[in-house]
């Protein structure tokens, strides 16, 4: 695929997206069964750290993206016959990472191109998009008595979407770091002999 398709068409990125982020949802959520603790709730929830990510990113699609796979979950998986409930999680998995980006932004903490994205930063936005998120999702699963006790479900969850988004962008990082440190032997092997 092009990329300048991929990056100027909304509809394919919005298609990838949805799809990457769909198969890796699934897969971690096959592989982390275990750690499932709570209604909504993981200990460790790695596609806590890519939906913030995503929508980071790739901005409104990325949030859409995300929506569309927690619909799916929700309905599919997680809350088979309660369609009122997997749309309102639905949207409060996207509004949560799109709130925090929105937050970031409009308070200039953070350039719409993310070229002067710090670690303080990164970190300061993972934590807001980890208690928005938590109490977002634990707060409807009680409206909607999924669950009877908030505050455990919250604990649970607000420690898992912070050690996935630590994990995802701390990866991510290692992953940038690699990357620069290949392309740095490759322009330094590149170079003429020095005379």
């Amino acid at each position: 695929m092009n990329a300048n398709l991929f990056w100027n068409n909304r509809g394919i990125t919005y298609v990838v997206l949805t799809l990457v982020f769909g198969t890796f949802y699934a897969v971690n959520n096959l592989l982390t069964a275990q750690l499932y603790l709570a209604p909504g709730a993981h200990l460790v929830h790695l596609p806590s750290g890519f939906k913030l990510l995503l929508v980071l990113v790739f901005g409104m699609v990325g949030a859409l993206s995300v929506f569309t796979v927690s619909l799916v979950a929700g309905l599919g998986f997680y809350f088979v016959g309660e369609m009122p409930l997997s749309i309102e999680l639905a949207i409060a998995n996207a509004i949560a990472p799109f709130l925090t980006v929105k937050f970031f932004l409009d308070q200039q903490l953070v350039q719409p191109d993310l070229s002067d994205l710090r670690l303080k930063v990164l970190a300061l936005m993972g934590l807001l998009y980890a208690v928005l998120n938590s109490a977002m999702n634990q707060l409807l699963l009680f409206w909607n008595h999924a669950i009877q006790n908030m505050v455990d479900g919250l604990m649970i969850m607000f420690t898992g979407d912070v050690l996935g988004v630590i994990l995802v962008l701390g990866l991510l990082r290692l992953a940038m770091r690699w990357a620069k440190r290949k392309l740095q032997a490759t322009e330094d092997n590149q170079l003429p002999p020095a005379p």
